[in-house]
């Protein structure tokens, strides 16, 4: 197979344009075209096909197209390992993460690494965690950061931080003057809660059922910012990651509330292929990112003990 000819379908596939595809490899359109074509014309079947005024991959394009990304993910991880021995101090690094962690964990982490390394580009990539662990398996990230163990001998699943649930209510709420409420008070109040399938939904549904108990759901939504907005206006209350609130509680604009009768909360993992080459780029950032875990592990600790000497007060 010809291995420019096999970029240029690849460029077009991701781009879905012939145009776009043509600018990226400084080539002219025609040049682009004529490529396909001979593609086409050589293996005697279609890769794309016209939908109105879009191209779309045909189904053998499609599994041309998943070959395609994997030969040329394997190609950059070979250009990674030989620029380790060139000692070269730029490179990329594709992360994946789930949403809550890409909004209110990974900033933090990426700070962190972006201090000792600038010249470093981080392609970030969000989604839920069946389809990153999905991606993972198919060279689509160098690492990845998911809500749940992945069940598979293929990947290296590493447990990395709790993210820790807790109530959240306007500054007027009923419940604005406490600091904690029992699970068993949420029976009938107005909840706002993501979205069904989500890790948080999962877990907060599994403690209701233990629970027993019925609260009236009157909103769901996959944006955590959404659910914040909606609460400050006083819709309903909700149940959120405590570092997803952090910035609000310390303004006043919503108040924190944690849960008597139940610990609810999720492990995030960070995932990687068993037989990824670990260059030195990837090993500084798993090096950054284990010494982020032990951190927020402390904190967490330290956030704990104070809680538990202010219920003991109480």
């Amino acid at each position: 197979m010809n291995y420019h000819q096999l970029n240029v379908f690849y460029e077009v596939a991701k781009a879905k344009s012939f145009t776009v595809a043509a600018e990226k490899l400084f080539l002219t359109q025609p040049a682009v075209s004529l490529q396909i074509q001979n593609m086409e014309k050589y293996y005697d079947i279609k890769l794309f096909e016209k939908a109105g005024k879009r191209i779309v991959l045909t189904k053998a394009g499609e599994v041309l197209f998943e070959f395609a990304e994997k030969i040329f993910n394997l190609a950059r991880l070979a250009e990674d390992a030989i620029a380790d021995f060139r000692r070269l101090k730029r490179g990329t690094l594709k992360i994946d993460a789930v949403f809550t962690f890409a909004d209110y964990y990974l900033p933090i982490l990426l700070e962190a690494f972006y201090n000792k390394y600038q010249n470093i580009i981080l392609e970030i990539r969000t989604g839920n965690t069946s389809q990153i662990i999905k991606d993972t398996l198919i060279h689509k990230n160098d690492i990845a950061f998911v809500a749940y163990k992945p069940e598979t001998d293929k990947l290296v699943a590493i447990e990395f931080i709790n993210d820790h649930l807790v109530g959240v209510v306007p500054s007027h709420h009923k419940f604005a003057h406490r600091e904690s409420i029992a699970v068993e008070e949420l029976n009938g109040e107005r909840l706002i809660l993501r979205e069904r399938g989500s890790s948080p939904r999962r877990i907060v549904e599994e403690v209701f059922k233990t629970k027993g108990i019925t609260p009236q759901i009157i909103m769901e939504s996959g944006s955590t910012t959404a659910i914040k907005r909606a609460v400050e206006a006083g819709i309903g209350m909700s149940i959120l990651s405590k570092q997803a609130v952090k910035k609000e509680v310390e303004a006043g604009t919503l108040k924190e509330l944690h849960f008597t009768d139940a610990e609810i909360g999720y492990q995030f993992f960070l995932i990687l292929l068993k037989e990824k080459y670990i260059s030195k780029l990837l090993r500084s950032f798993l090096d950054i990112a284990m010494e982020f875990a032990l951190m927020h592990s402390a904190i967490q600790k330290e956030g704990q003990t104070l809680e538990d000497q202010r219920a003991d007060s109480s």
